[in-house]
């Protein structure tokens, strides 16, 4: 029986449940986005905020590089992670994005905040004399019209998932 304990689970030994997270952590600092099942992204989401909470906290000591070195395993992953903590706005979101086709688990995007990926696209202006190659810098997911209530909720409408209704009965499996 686990009275009192209030620490998630995951179906998971504590040692696999370990692994699993330093690993999802990895990920996210790596590319700034995670998308995962929701019961991993809430626990995702809590490590992260502790994470960068205590990077906050003890800024520039050789402790934190330790801890961070054992957690993210590489140096260029701890780097990054100071230089992220560096920043002004830093934090966790996580964003339900529907339900898998396999299964029909409910996936939830997890991302860092501050560090959106940027696009780069090249646009070729011919003048009269010379050819001239000009760079415009973009964000990745556009800015599309949605009303409060939408992002009250912390639903991302800019992805695409493939629409699948959840089944309502025992018979769709």
């Amino acid at each position: 029986m686990y009275k009192g304990v209030k620490k998630s689970k995951l179906g998971r030994k504590a040692s696999n449940r370990k692994a699993l997270m330093q690993n999802q952590l990895r990920s996210l600092f790596e590319s700034g986005h995670v998308v995962t099942t929701s019961p991993k992204a809430k626990v995702l989401k809590s490590n992260a905020q502790s994470l960068i909470a205590l990077g906050k906290k003890k800024k520039g000591e050789l402790t934190l590089r330790r801890e961070l070195a054992v957690t993210l395993k590489e140096d260029g992953l701890v780097k990054k992670f100071i230089e992220y903590v560096e920043k002004e706005i830093t934090g966790v979101r996580s964003i339900k994005m529907g339900f898998r086709a396999g299964d029909n688990g409910e996936v939830t995007k997890v991302e860092l905040i501050g560090m959106e990926k940027k696009v780069r696209k090249v646009v070729k202006k011919a003048t009269e004399s010379e050819k001239k190659e000009e760079v415009k810098v973009e964000n990745a997911a556009p800015k599309a019209k949605v009303s409060k209530s939408i992002l009250d909720k912390g639903i991302d409408k800019s992805a695409t998932v493939k629409k699948t209704g959840r089944a309502t009965s025992r018979s769709g499996l």
